[in-house]
């Protein structure tokens, strides 16, 4: 259960974190009412919030998918078609190199496969 809200309690806490930073930094560097660096703090925290929430929630996802099917670098690289040096996995736990750029593409690849093997596993029962 822990790890099903991580991506949310990361956000949040990196939102925190920005909307005090950019509030204070509006306020007294650039010299902004209060309400102007309200908006703007409100703003940075929102999106900071959904750039690392997402971030957390596609590397966690990735993961549970690899681990799941016990995926190696040679099969994660042939199906995404990405270099294998973007896929380490040791201890049977896969290390993802590539960079964050292309991890919705990773992870829509893999959530198919996903499905993909659900599909056929409820075809055989």
């Amino acid at each position: 259960m822990k790890k099903r809200y991580y991506p949310y309690i990361y956000g949040g806490i990196a939102g925190v974190m920005t909307f005090i930073a950019m509030f204070y930094i509006c306020r007294h560097s650039f010299a902004l009412t209060n309400t102007q660096s309200l908006v703007w703090g409100i703003i940075g925290a929102i999106l900071v919030f959904v750039s690392s929430s997402y971030t957390e929630y596609a590397i966690a996802e990735i993961q549970r998918i690899s681990d799941k099917y016990h995926l190696d670098e040679e099969f994660l690289s042939g199906l995404t078609k990405l270099s294998p040096s973007y896929f380490r996995v040791a201890d049977d736990h896969l290390h993802l190199t590539a960079p964050r750029y292309l991890w919705p593409r990773i992870l829509k690849t893999l959530q198919k496969y996903d499905h993909e093997r659900k599909q056929a596993e409820n075809f055989h029962l």
